[in-house]
């Protein structure tokens, strides 16, 4: 049975561009909502879905709380925001509620199809209009992280998927996107390649 996705949008024009994009990437079955109501009624039936990409602002949807829900309702499946609003405080809560990544509608074409395919092959990830300069070239202190969440730093170095993290550390998928979610945090960076740069320069590789 092919992956189910759904695509949660109110503008129609976008969801058109968004479905031919995530098309490239997969053979899934691709569902199209434009209000919170349908989104969940989809969801609900069988075979549940794999992934969602959703909006930030559409009828019925609160944002960050959506998502938190969402993540509470469905632990495995794939959150994928796509948003104008790609404010560092925004991206950051969004993160922390669970998604497993964020893109700019203003990223380029070309930024969103690699965002789409990393974050469908277990990834988490974000990626904005431009890309965020400095992170990868500064020196930060990993002393701050708990012992679990160095574990997790080093298998980013290491370049692991979300999924091979959880296996090595026999934890769930769920929970290791939580503590990828607080490495991020805890390090200031946005990005998988900026945490795992941090990790090779902090010898942890």
């Amino acid at each position: 049975m092919p992956p189910k996705i759904i695509i949660a949008d109110d503008h129609p024009l976008f969801r058109t561009g968004l479905r031919q994009l995530v098309q490239r990437q997969t053979t899934a079955q691709i569902i199209e909502v434009a209000d919170t109501q349908t989104l969940m009624a989809q969801a609900g039936l069988v075979p549940l879905p794999d992934a969602m990409f959703l909006d930030l602002v559409f009828p019925g949807f609160n944002g960050v709380a959506s998502i938190l829900q969402i993540r509470k309702d469905f632990p495995l499946c794939a959150l994928i925001v796509v948003s104008m609003n790609d404010a560092p405080d925004v991206v950051e809560q969004i993160m922390a509620a669970g998604a497993n990544g964020f893109i700019s509608k203003a990223a380029p074409p070309d930024k969103m199809a690699a965002a789409i395919s990393g974050v469908l092959e277990g990834g988490i990830l974000v990626c904005l209009d431009a890309e965020t300069s400095g992170t990868q070239d500064q020196l930060r202190d990993i002393s701050v992280l708990t012992p679990r969440q160095r574990e997790v730093l080093l298998r980013l170095g290491r370049g692991k998927t979300t999924k091979e993290i959880a296996r090595e550390l026999e934890i769930s998928p769920f929970t290791a996107r939580a503590h990828i979610s607080a490495v991020f945090k805890t390090l200031g960076v946005t990005t998988r390649s900026a945490a795992a740069a941090i990790a090779v320069q902090s010898g942890l590789t």
